[in-house]
């Protein structure tokens, strides 16, 4: 057979075993100022969308105060409590979803989960004052359920890495041997703390967990499958139910940018999954504040470190030795956040031309724009076309921008398109850019619609073609070279 019409063969019978399916992503970023969210908040307005989406990505910037205890001492991982059990009320109960009076969610997917710090955490800060002593990022036994029984695995090694050197912990809180994948309960039902789900810096209180044999099913329609926080940002993941199992390989990245330049009040949290063959890293941000000339500058080289530090490590032994390591290498990432970027005009200015929502004379001197035509940030990222006003800075629940003549004591901000949602690689459609209208912070929320196409393997040509055969079909060979996840199940 000729080498062309061994290609030609060969395409045919990728196409018989890859298939490809579009998935609806709503990703969403928050700054909601440092404010805990009331018991009653209604989210229905923020989170809608129609039809529902298979996947939210649902970021925050400012959970907590931004305050010297915050930044330094324990974790308040209160609030990031009370915006799971909302969000988890809100999705199970999106018309259209089954969830309406049953609460419940499963519990996160037993895959394998890797944690690498960037500049967060390290020997370094033991020593500086007793307010650094945090606990760690906990690793720990994991329990897998396959073929209905629970199987235990080797605990993950957790891992360091300070000024690029790789430092393993030997602290006696960088691991909790009683910890295990679970949710524990609020009063007002079952709630997954952020500890739970990617070995959160904060042991939460000790709470009890619970395995999923223990654990009444319920009839939710979404899964929170990952959640993390570092100091005021969290970010977490979502999906429909019956994705749950085609959901591997969640890791997590985290990397400070903030006070001495590593602590975690500014910098990333960085998600790592594959849904079926294709992988997929979702970027929580909050980026240097400031709006004086240079400060885009420091706000450039925080996206630019964030990229260069962050690490997804692999696994060896559990079919994780081709996944992706870095940002860029995954097939699909959404970045969003706070990044802080500001109008480079005068106050006066900005507010005559968002009045006249003359946008494209506001964009022109919007600094992320600016730097990322001049190639110093963002190379090869797309962002969405913008029609509408600047997210910040509101005044406290008003729909006026904060330091107008009306109001002198207030503090002056010129308003700017802070919160921003980009995207990079092939395979991702957005259908829409839009910001929220809640008063609840100075930040308006942003989010975006994403149909995101994904790789999955044909079983029933897998099963056909074994049952024609008797020699093992080495479906590697037949797949397109990809920098994602090639993990197969043969059914």
């Amino acid at each position: 057979m000729s080498d062309r019409a061994w290609r030609g063969k060969t395409d045919v019978e990728t196409s018989q075993v890859i298939d490809l399916q579009n998935y609806r992503i709503f990703a969403t970023t928050w700054n909601v100022g440092g404010k805990s969210p009331p018991n009653y908040m209604n989210l229905e307005d923020w989170l809608h969308t129609s039809p529902p989406a298979d996947i939210y990505v649902i970021g925050f910037q400012e959970i907590v105060p931004l305050n010297a205890g915050n930044v330094l001492g324990t974790e308040d991982n209160g609030p990031a409590k009370k915006w799971l059990a909302l969000i988890r009320k809100t999705l199970n109960n999106l018309p259209g979803t089954s969830g309406s009076g049953s609460y419940n969610t499963p519990s996160p997917i037993p895959n394998p989960i890797a944690e690498l710090d960037a500049d967060f955490e390290g020997s370094a800060r033991q020593k500086a004052s007793t307010f650094f002593q945090r606990r760690s990022f906990q690793s720990a036994s994991r329990s897998m359920r396959m073929d209905d029984m629970m199987v235990s695995h080797p605990r993950l090694d957790r891992r360091f890495s300070v000024c690029d050197r790789v430092i393993f912990g030997h602290r006696p809180s960088d691991f909790d041997p009683n910890f295990r994948w679970g949710s524990s309960d609020d009063d007002n039902g079952t709630v997954e703390s952020p500890s739970t789900m990617l070995y959160s810096p904060m042991s939460y209180g000790g709470s009890g967990s619970t395995d999923d044999q223990d654990r009444p099913t319920g009839h939710s329609r979404y899964c929170l499958v990952a959640s993390k926080q570092m100091v005021g940002i969290f970010l977490t993941v979502w999906v429909k139910s019956d994705l749950r199992d085609d959901v591997r390989n969640m890791k997590v990245s985290c990397v400070g940018r903030g006070l001495m330049g590593y602590l975690g009040n500014k910098g990333s949290i960085s998600i790592s999954m594959s849904l079926h063959q294709t992988s997929f890293c979702f970027v929580c941000t909050h980026l240097t504040s400031g709006q004086k000339d240079g400060d885009e500058l420091r706000r450039n080289s925080d996206v630019n470190e964030i990229l260069r530090k962050t690490r997804f490590p692999r696994v060896h032994g559990m079919g994780d030795d081709k996944s992706p390591e870095t940002i860029l290498e995954h097939d699909r990432v959404i970045w969003l956040g706070d990044l802080n970027y500001r109008i480079a005009l005068s106050y006066r200015s900005v507010k005559a031309l968002v009045e006249m929502h003359n946008w494209k004379a506001l964009l022109e001197n919007d600094q992320l724009r600016v730097q990322q035509k001049q190639g110093n940030v963002f190379v090869g990222w797309s962002e969405g076309k913008i029609y509408f006003p600047p997210t910040y800075k509101y005044s406290n629940n008003s729909d006026r921008y904060a330091g107008d003549d009306m109001h002198p004591k207030e503090k002056r901000r010129t308003p700017a398109w802070c919160d921003r949602i980009l995207w990079y690689g092939g395979g991702l459609r957005q259908l829409s850019y839009v910001r929220g209208e809640s008063k609840f912070s100075d930040h308006r929320p942003v989010y975006s619609i994403f149909l995101a196409e994904v790789q999955s393997i044909n079983q029933g040509f897998i099963k056909r073609s074994m049952s024609c055969s008797s020699s093992r079909i080495e479906v590697e060979e037949l797949l397109p070279y990809s920098n994602g996840y090639t993990e197969f199940n043969f059914l």
